[in-house]
């Protein structure tokens, strides 16, 4: 009959909607199963480390001293003992640099001019005497054998304050010298690294991280003079002697390695 809708088409609608429906909801299971490899994150194998330190260590004779010291004037007018502290610190930078002591070696790092008082046991109180002016040196010499004729010419000159004598290295031995302690502590620790690993049954595959440390100690001078500090007409210093000493540099080294086994 006409107008009539055949019947295999009405009876499919259910079943092929229902195919459709099933099939997207197969496809959508097999998308999200946690069979699939794009979805399974694989865990990190645990990485086993070792670590390990060592440092190396070197008595070195310094090669540098600096000194310090000042010219102290007192007085009751200014403008006088201002005169007379720069005369004397001229003619101990000039006999510094007679010595072979180079200008940019000597430089000026204190300058105070004060009121000069003094306690009064009777009084209990403090008496005004003047002024009193501090102009202070730091010399340099890369030839630790002539610090005591530093001193000696210094003092003869009008320095009447020491302040400060110390050793330590010049840049070039420093770097060296530390250079070839921390090529020691690498192996060190490399060697002690092996020998642990072996031990505990194990492999070093590589190196994970290292750090260095860095140190050294400078001795203080010990000045010492022979006989009196003047002669006897109180103008002369005798001969010093200021014993250097040595210098301790450290390097140190800290590592981790990975190992397996």
């Amino acid at each position: 009959m006409a107008g009539k809708t055949p019947a295999s088409a009405v009876d499919m609608g259910p079943v092929a909607l229902a195919l459709i429906i099933a099939a997207v909801l197969f496809s959508g299971a097999l998308y999200y199963s946690p069979s699939k490899t794009t979805f399974v994150q694989s865990q990190p194998l645990q990485q086993h480390m070792l670590s390990v330190s060592a440092d190396a260590q070197k008595e070195i004779a310094p090669d540098k001293v600096e000194m310090t010291f000042s010219v102290v004037s007192r007085g009751k007018d200014p403008s006088a003992i201002q005169s007379d502290n720069d005369a004397k610190l001229r003619a101990i930078k000039d006999s510094l640099l007679a010595l072979g002591i180079p200008d940019a070696n000597i430089q000026t790092v204190g300058y105070s001019l004060d009121r000069w008082q003094e306690y009064n046991k009777t009084s209990g109180g403090y008496d005004d005497l003047g002024y009193q002016l501090t102009n202070s040196l730091r010399v340099v010499s890369y030839d630790v054998s002539q610090a005591g004729d530093v001193l000696k010419q210094a003092v003869a000159g009008g320095a009447n304050d020491v302040s400060g004598i110390s050793f330590g290295l010049s840049d070039k031995l420093r770097d060296s010298t530390y250079a070839s302690l921390l090529q020691t502590a690498t192996a060190r620790a490399k060697a002690k690294a092996a020998a642990m690993a072996s031990s505990a049954g194990v492999s070093i595959t590589s190196l994970d991280s290292m750090n260095e440390g860095y140190n050294y100690v400078a001795p203080m001078a010990n000045v010492n003079y022979r006989n009196s500090a003047f002669d006897a007409t109180g103008a002369a210093m005798k001969d010093v002697s200021v014993s250097a000493g040595t210098v301790m540099v450290t390097a140190s080294v800290s590592a981790a390695y990975e190992v397996s086994g």
